[in-house]
């Protein structure tokens, strides 16, 4: 019994002995359980803090990638590299395949691409004349036969509504073969852009009858703008044959404050105060050599325009002059440009120098044919001053003043942070003509022919004088704040009787060969929602005086009456808002 109690005892004594180790072994393995546990609890706390500094820091990242994405639709189309010739189709035909259909890139389908504009608005001007659907420019400079106030729809404010189609193919390494070919037109009519056409259209009428007309280098052309084709190559430059804006053109594009805005703009609205050589038909030249190169910081450009079309004769149909011998001219319309420009650093300088013979400037002002003329009373008078009347067929033809044209100018822009500053000045001088142009001429923009002509109308050199100044503030991405000014002054170039005038205080009553001056200032706000649509409003006003409101005094006249009365008004204010769709 005590034996077994022994036994017992002993089993017993064992068993705990066994398993006491056990316990502790669990109670140490747990206590390193807990602390590893709350050391990878530390750890998971500083991953999570980790991963939402990451994903804060990759919503910033694609916050900040979407507004420049943003800020790359709101911008216009990245412009060529100026290692190429401005507006060379070499710098702009790189796009990638695909881009066409997502709408990033230019419309361009194996090396040809189709582009455009649209421009249209609302405007008013308080003095102003029915609109002429043959019009690409608007109302919005002072206009010599304007009245009453006008609302209604005004096109073409920023940029003038162009179709066309331009196209590159590589013919050896570097060096293509290229082609343009663009149109204006009147997005409230449809009509191809036609300013001499809107002379036409009044001819016969009273005065207090007219719509609007002008002259214009866009002539009802079915390519009013430009057409040509040569080669391109990125060192040696672009080289192209056929209608083409000159230099003096390109000069108002780069350097007027407001892009060469009709409705903003006198020098890109009135082509003969700079774009023309003071002829505001010829800013554009048919029948040219185009050549414009760059290297390095430098640029260089020339243009020669051959003589082309009919030079007319000294009268057609039945001369009123007794004893008239026909006489009949070859054309000599040939002319040419220089240009030298660089860049330095934020700093754009461009000079133009250029000649022009026998340029033609609708005559008395812009003025249509009076009924006379347009039942068949003609007129020509030679460079010497010799007159011979005539009797023809006189619809839809012009009348001119024939004179050899030079010009010269420079133009700047500066950029500093958000600011583009611009300033320009050109000189033009026209006289009578070297050679005489004739009566049926029809070296006019669209083929006009001219049915009166004056080869003796500048008495004197008539110098016109424009100056400009201007400032583009990128307000942000995508709104642009735009304000300029501009002066155009003339000298008194004409004869004594034309000169016996000027001091008189009417201004109807002064001769166009008057001294005077044109001032116009500008302001508007552009806001572009994407790259390609813009919404634009704004206002210019303009003033005349002295003989740049003038009429006209006939040879031997005393006075100026009827349809050579000057301005009936002398200001004009032209508010405008407009949308603009470019592709």
């Amino acid at each position: 019994m005590r034996k077994g109690y022994f036994l017992a005892a002993v089993a017993a004594s064992a068993m705990v002995t066994a398993t006491a180790p056990v316990r502790a072994d669990d109670a140490r393995d747990i206590a390193a359980l807990k602390a590893e546990a709350a050391a990878l609890k530390r750890q998971n706390e500083a991953l999570a803090a980790r991963l939402n500094q990451l994903e804060r820091r990759q919503a910033a990242q694609q916050r900040i990638i979407k507004k420049q994405e943003a800020k790359e639709q709101a911008l216009p189309a990245a412009q060529p590299a100026a290692a190429v010739p401005a507006g060379s189709f070499m710098a702009q035909a790189s796009g990638v395949p695909g881009q066409i259909l997502n709408g990033e890139g230019p419309l361009t389908w194996n090396g040809i691409t189709l582009f455009g504009t649209i421009d249209a608005g609302v405007g008013y001007v308080s003095h102003g004349l029915p609109e002429n659907g043959m019009n690409y420019e608007g109302e919005s400079l002072i206009n010599k036969y304007t009245s009453k106030p006008y609302w209604g729809i005004a096109q073409n404010n920023l940029s003038q509504t162009t179709l066309g189609v331009k196209g590159e193919e590589e013919l050896l390494p570097g060096l293509a073969g290229v082609f343009m070919a663009s149109t204006g037109i009147n997005p409230q009519s449809g009509q191809l852009a036609n300013m001499p056409g809107t002379m036409v259209s009044n001819q016969g009428l009273p005065r207090s009858a007219y719509s609007f007309s002008g002259d214009g280098g866009r002539g009802g052309q079915a390519f009013n703008d430009q057409l040509y084709a040569g080669l391109s190559s990125k060192t040696f430059g672009e080289l192209t044959f056929g209608r083409h804006r000159p230099l003096s053109v390109d000069m108002v594009v780069d350097y007027d404050p407001t892009g060469a805005a009709y409705s903003f703009s006198p020098i890109a609205y009135n082509g003969q105060f700079v774009q023309g050589l003071g002829a505001t038909e010829d800013a554009r030249w048919d029948n040219s050599l185009k050549y414009r190169v760059s290297y390095g910081p430098l640029r260089f450009g020339a243009i020669y325009k051959f003589a082309d079309g009919n030079g007319g004769c000294n009268y057609l149909g039945t001369p009123a002059v007794a004893g008239a011998v026909q006489t009949c001219y070859p054309a000599n319309n040939d002319a040419y440009q220089l240009n030298l420009g660089g860049t330095y650093g934020a700093l754009d300088i461009d000079g133009v120098f250029g000649v022009y013979h026998d340029a033609v400037v609708i005559a008395n002002g812009n003025s249509p044919l009076t009924a006379a003329q347009l039942a068949g009373a003609s007129a020509f008078v030679s460079n010497t001053g010799v007159a011979v009347a005539s009797t023809g067929n006189n619809v839809n033809t012009l009348a001119g003043l024939i004179s050899d044209n030079m010009a010269f100018g420079v133009a700047a822009k500066y950029t500093y942070d958000q600011f583009k500053f611009f300033a320009g000045y050109v000189h033009d001088e026209l006289q009578n003509p070297s050679t005489s142009a004739g009566v049926g001429s029809d070296n006019q923009q669209g083929g006009y022919m001219l049915s009166s002509v004056n080869n003796d109308a500048y008495p004197h050199p008539r110098v016109l004088q424009t100056l400009w100044t201007g400032v583009r503030y990128a307000y942000n991405a995508k709104t642009d704040i735009v304000a300029a000014y501009y002066l155009v002054n003339q000298n008194q170039w004409g004869n004594a009787a034309q000169d016996a005038t000027c001091s008189a205080r009417t201004q109807n009553a002064k001769a166009a060969q008057c001294a005077g001056d044109l001032n116009a200032g500008s302001f508007y706000v552009d806001y572009h929602f994407t790259r390609r649509f813009d919404l634009y409003g704004g206002l210019e006003v303009s003033a005349v005086n002295g003989g740049m409101a003038g009429g006209t005094l006939a040879p031997g006249a005393k006075t100026i009456t009827g349809a050579n009365l000057g301005f009936n008004y002398y200001t004009n204010w032209a508010p405008v808002v407009g949308a603009r769709f470019t592709f």
